[in-house]
């Protein structure tokens, strides 16, 4: 699993509690599983429609949502795409898309494995 989150941006959010409890981190998981699909789904609606800034803004808001939670992997993919599509440059854009979509994926199953792990 740390090959595809950075298990150390996890123990922060869990140490951000002074009881070490992790409700924190589970918000944020929850947050990223509940909206991630919802900027997947912009992007490919914006691949099909051709609207490169519609792509710009999904990629970036995954990147963070990403990033705040160490899917390192995606959040790279999704700067990829960002940059891509800032510059206007669908061919790269789209090529992107499937390496995007497996890093997503790979990272919703890993916060999926950390949510199960922290329940109560």
């Amino acid at each position: 699993m740390t090959d595809v989150l950075d298990m150390t941006v996890i123990e922060e959010l869990l140490s951000l509690s002074d009881d070490g409890d992790p409700e924190l981190l589970l918000d944020l998981i929850g947050m990223f599983l509940a909206d991630g699909p919802t900027k997947l789904s912009s992007i490919v609606e914006g691949l099909g429609s051709g609207d490169l800034e519609q792509i710009e803004r999904a990629a970036h808001s995954l990147k963070g949502s990403s990033g705040n939670l160490g899917a390192r992997r995606l959040q790279y993919a999704c700067e990829e795409m960002q940059v891509a599509s800032r510059g206007h440059d669908m061919s790269t854009t789209k090529q992107l898309a499937p390496q995007m979509s497996a890093c997503f994926d790979e990272a919703r199953r890993a916060l999926e494995a950390i949510r199960q792990r922290y329940a109560h």
